[in-house]
Formats: C-alpha cells, structure tokens, sequence
C-alpha cells in the first residue's frame, strides 16, 4: 500500500511539472505574439499618439527582441503621410495583396487577363478574401480604414495573437507560414523608394526627412520580419 502511495505521488509530481513546462511554453509563444502584434500595430496611423504604440513595442519585446527606437515627430508623420498611405509618391503599404499576383482564376471571372494580374498587385487579392473569411469565421468586425485592405500586416498580426492566446498554435502557425511570406518583398519596395529618392535632385530638409521616414520604415519591416521568424520557430 505505501508502495502504491509512493507511484501515485511520482505521478502527480511528474504531471504537475509537465503542466509547469507546458504553461511556461504557453506563456513564451504568448509573449512572441504580442510583441508581433505591437510591431504589426506600428504600420498603421497613429497621429499624435503614435509614441504611445511605440512605448508598447518596448513594453512586450521579450528574449533578444529589440523593439524599433521611436522616431521623431517629423519622421513619423513624414511615413505614415507618405510611406503607409496608399496612393502617395513614396507608398509602400504592408498589405499582402499588393505583394502578390491575383490568381488566374479570379481574374477569369472578374474579365481580367492574367497577364495584367501578375504585372499590376492590387487590392483585395486572393489573401484579402482569404483573411475576410476568416473574420466573419471568428466574427471579428474589420475597422473602417482597413475596408478595403483586410490584409494589412495590422490586422494579420492581432489575428495572429488572438489565435496563439487561445491556444490555436496549429491556425497560428498556418497564417505564419500563408500570409506573411512577402515581405521580403515589402522592404525591397522601402529600399527602391530611398534609393529613387537619394537619386533625385537637389536633396533638401524635406527630403532629408522622408529618406529618414523610409528607413524607419524599413527598420519596422526588419523588426515585423524577426517576429514572424521568432514566433515561428517557437510554435513548431
């Protein structure tokens, strides 16, 4: 009988330490996705408020993560008015179907060719659709000023968290791995803007500031680029 006792007791040891092992890794992939999430949340448009997101970044930047340095008030309005906004000479805006070609049969059916699908990325591409459904799945309202940009890193980033915070790291790693593999693409978009930009007299104050706005910009995607390695690797 004190035999039996003793087993018993091992076992509740031996479970009680693997239920320790497996909330500490519960809580370190948690980590990883809110400071995902913070970086992704630095893409959007803050206007004054901007330190505060920055401030949030440092506060969740965890093991070797750096958080990006907050920029001066100039250079961040400089990039949210003229890098992270569509249409403007400089954009470059993290949205995933503006990386990608449409898929040929969506073009089909929209009496688009493929040829002008794969040479023109667009709005509201295959992984736009793909991330609305996903939404209306977990009845998550998308903001007005991301309507026609679902996709955004933003957006992508905080699904990300939601789905790691439930415990859903197999949906967590999915959108990893389907929906964040351009953005190598993104910051060589950053990298020809600057480039453009260094090449184009007579330089000035103003000039000055969006060459600092772009590779602040690109420091962000560096940032993003980790996170997304980082939580990654963790979630295998």
């Amino acid at each position: 009988m004190q035999e039996t006792r003793g087993g018993a007791a091992r076992a509740t040891t031996q479970t009680s330490e693997r239920e320790v092992v497996r909330d500490a890794a519960q809580a370190n992939v948690c980590a990883k996705a809110a400071y995902l999430s913070t970086i992704g949340a630095l893409f959007s448009r803050w206007g004054d408020d901007y330190e505060a997101a920055y401030e949030a970044a440092r506060a969740t930047a965890a093991d070797l993560a750096i958080a990006p340095a907050t920029p001066v008030g100039a250079v961040r309005c400089r990039l949210e008015n003229e890098v992270l906004t569509l249409g403007a000479p400089a954009a470059a805006v993290p949205v995933e179907s503006l990386y990608k070609p449409w898929a040929d049969g969506r073009e089909r059916r929209r009496g688009v060719s493929a040829e002008f699908g794969a040479a023109r990325h667009l709005l509201l591409g295959d992984s736009a659709q793909h991330m609305r459904a996903l939404y209306r799945a977990l009845e998550l309202e998308v903001p007005m000023e991301f309507c026609a940009m679902p996709d955004h890193v933003t957006l992508m980033t905080e699904v990300v968290a939601l789905c790691v915070d439930a415990g859903n790291h197999e949906a967590a790693l999915a959108l990893l791995s389907e929906h964040f593999d351009w953005l190598d693409a993104y910051e060589q978009t950053l990298l020809a803007h600057a480039a453009a930009l260094s090449s184009a007299p007579p330089p000035s104050a103003r000039t000055d500031e969006l060459a600092r706005a772009l590779a602040h910009g690109r420091e962000l995607a560096v940032a993003l680029a980790a996170a997304v390695r980082d939580l990654s690797v963790s979630l295998r």
